[in-house]
């Protein structure tokens, strides 16, 4: 088995988006999150399973199965997940024995301890969902959290990821450099076309435009790493592409880059210093990332 890791880097979750459109979920209702369990599994696409609900409630469950409860284990026959929302500690007891006898993973609601998953947050601007978790500590802060992206991310930003999935082949066959692929994502994000002719005409201009000239931006951190990071620096570590990494450097602060950009030893040689120039070349944006007074031979690519 491999190591595992300390507490500090572990993920107390594994974040996964899970498809149960048509799959059989079972919702244990009677207490008040049922509803809304029951609107979530819904707007999946879920086939769901209502034991024990409240009757008042059961009656407006459209498009359900309905059984009467308590939880048994052939209840869960054939079910994808159990999400737990009575409320009632007995009930949630024996939803955790049937469901880890039956090998189905359960959600417990306000009860961490008795999950195998936990439902985060969530901002829904379909087909762009965001989830945001606390590991199940502070699910009312994960619900601020989500106030607080409602307003930076704008519910037509979907229509526009919506347009963006059926333009992916046509953006592929035109576009065969990724860092071009990226930067018209970016001027498209940036427009937010309303239209497929509209995005089309742009992808027009940049499939036929003279590639845009990349940029290294070189950050030279002190003895507080993260703690120096201005608000400037940090934008530009979102920003980029490529990150060059000198020994040395707080490992924090490479946590305010995308966790996909690479990360690459600095330029040590003529011939990195050229491929370098290339990537430049192509219009990636390039961060190179010095602890202190350290030294490479990127910051004098420019002079060369």
């Amino acid at each position: 088995m491999p190591p595992s890791l300390p507490q500090a880097d572990a993920l107390p979750h594994l974040p996964v988006f899970l498809t149960v459109r048509g799959r059989v979920c079972v919702l244990v209702g009677g207490g008040d999150a049922t509803p809304p369990k029951f609107e979530l599994l819904r707007r999946a696409g879920a086939a769901i399973r209502l034991v024990g609900a409240d009757p008042a409630f059961a009656e407006t469950a459209e498009a359900a199965e309905i059984l009467p409860g308590p939880l048994a284990a052939h209840h869960l026959a054939g079910a994808c997940l159990v999400i737990d929302a009575s409320g009632d500690l007995d009930t949630n007891n024996r939803s955790a024995a049937l469901a880890r006898a039956a090998g189905v993973p359960l959600n417990v609601v306000d009860r961490p301890a008795l999950c195998d998953f936990i439902l985060p947050a969530i901002l829904d601007r379909s087909p762009i969902v965001v989830a945001i978790s606390t590991g199940g500590a502070a699910p009312a802060v994960a619900g601020l959290i989500r106030q607080e992206l409602e307003a930076l991310i704008p519910p037509g930003l979907g229509r526009l990821a919506a347009l963006s999935g059926t333009l992916r082949e046509e953006i592929r066959r035109r576009i065969a450099d990724p860092a071009r692929r990226l930067a018209f994502w970016r001027r498209l994000y940036r427009d937010g076309a309303a239209d497929r002719a509209t995005a089309l005409d742009l992808l027009d201009q940049v499939a036929t435009e003279r590639p845009t000239v990349g940029a290294l931006t070189r950050i030279v951190l002190g003895p507080g790493g993260e703690q120096d990071l201005t608000l400037r620096q940090a934008a530009a570590l979102r920003r980029a592409d490529l990150l060059l990494v000198e020994d040395g450097v707080d490992p924090a602060v490479l946590d305010h880059a995308r966790r996909d950009t690479p990360r690459r030893p600095p330029v040590r040689s003529a011939a990195e210093a050229a491929a370098l120039r290339e990537e430049l070349g192509r219009g990636l944006q390039v961060v190179q990332l010095v602890a202190e007074e350290s030294q490479s031979l990127a910051p004098r690519l420019a002079a060369e």
